[in-house]
């Protein structure tokens, strides 16, 4: 993985640093590295990234105009991925503040930088991308719709395969993607290789007796099966039924031994749920985010 990247001017002097790394990054150590690598970050053309390692990690530096981007990785991270992810920083970066840095205007003020923070983790971690599972007919859709802030269509439209949205606000640290997967049952053993790529499941369901058996069997057969370690979120959607079962027995049938799927009502074709369902995914997201480091 990643573990720091650091843009800097070529005085040594640093305007952004973020750590992705599970330790304390050793400052001194990454100071002598930049005076020992200094003559050769000199001497490369704008167009290159160049890399060198010690005994635990690589180092990837590159130049553009004023300023060094230098990028330690884990020593088994593949070159490629990595100058990809790097020359879309550098891209983003100098796109952002080039003009404001070659014309000197710049008042070493760096602060200013900190707005590229959630851009920058964009680039190098990726969006967080989140499974919205569930039968058809139980409002994924709508769900996903009331998530991104659009508008809400209340005739119902069978998904087919997989729905993808995404969404940038400002309530989280990262863009999210929501995968919608279809709930028909022709559709189920798409399910299982859609799912590996996410980092979390919504787990929707009507609030019905109809339909929260067969989505307690999504459960069993799908998620404690394959993805035993991936965090699951409840939804028991359609609250305002006249023959609702309420969310926490909902959470009551959800869950296992194995696992307790934290359970929340929601009404997703009315948006003032908005609010609610972006507060749970905001701690559900701070929740992974802790599992990861």
């Amino acid at each position: 993985m990643i573990q720091y990247i650091n843009i800097l001017t070529k005085d040594g002097k640093s305007l952004l640093f973020r750590n992705y790394g599970t330790s304390e990054v050793d400052r001194d150590l990454l100071a002598g590295f930049l005076s020992a690598f200094s003559g050769f970050m000199k001497e490369i053309s704008q167009s290159d990234i160049k890399s060198t390692q010690t005994e635990d990690f690589k180092y990837f530096y590159t130049i553009i105009d004023t300023i060094i981007i230098v990028v330690c990785t884990d020593l088994e991270d593949d070159d490629a991925i990595v100058n990809s992810k790097i020359l879309s920083v550098r891209a983003r970066f100098i796109d952002k503040y080039g003009k404001m840095l070659e014309s000197g205007s710049w008042a070493g003020n760096r602060t200013i930088f900190y707005e590229f923070e959630k851009e920058l983790d964009n680039l190098i971690l990726g969006a967080i991308k989140i499974s919205i599972l569930g039968l058809g007919g139980v409002g994924k859709t709508t769900l996903t719709k009331l998530i991104c802030g659009q508008d809400v269509d209340l005739e119902y439209v069978p998904t087919i395969t997989a729905d993808i949205a995404s969404y940038d606000g400002d309530e989280f640290e990262r863009s999210i993607t929501l995968w919608d997967f279809a709930g028909q049952k022709q559709f189920h053993s798409l399910w299982k290789s859609l799912a590996a790529g996410t980092d979390m499941v919504i787990l929707v369901t009507d609030s019905t007796y109809e339909n929260i058996n067969p989505t307690k069997d999504i459960i069993h057969d799908l998620l404690d099966k394959h993805y035993p370690d991936k965090l699951v979120i409840g939804i028991a959607n359609k609250q305002d039924l006249p023959n609702r079962l309420t969310p926490e027995f909902c959470e009551k049938i959800l869950s296992s031994e194995k696992r307790t799927i934290k359970t929340h009502g929601m009404i997703a074709i009315e948006p003032m749920y908005r609010e609610k369902i972006l507060a749970i995914l905001k701690e559900a997201i701070k929740e992974i985010s802790q599992i990861s480091d």
